[in-house]
């Protein structure tokens, strides 16, 4: 059987075309900095009061230092169900 061009190897019919390996995958705090994990759960903590002031400011401080995975890692902790 052929794959259609475009589709990861080993994807059956019916699921999304597009790169190997570059699928959605929660990012643990493994690699991510402990001064960078603190800022993403208190940006976490201001999201769950709904305090913008605090987030802006939060992120402009986070957006300073953040690599790809600690974003990957602020994706994951406000899609967490809490």
């Amino acid at each position: 059987m052929r794959e259609a061009p475009g589709t990861p190897a080993g994807a059956r019919s019916g699921e999304p075309a597009g790169p190997a390996g570059l699928g959605w995958a929660p990012a643990g705090p493994a690699g991510v900095d402990p001064s960078v994990r603190g800022m993403v759960e208190q940006i976490v903590q201001a999201v769950r009061d709904g305090d913008d002031a605090v987030i802006r400011t939060l992120l402009a401080d986070l957006a300073a230092v953040a690599d790809t995975a600690a974003l990957l890692y602020l994706r994951e902790r406000l899609y967490r169900p809490q």
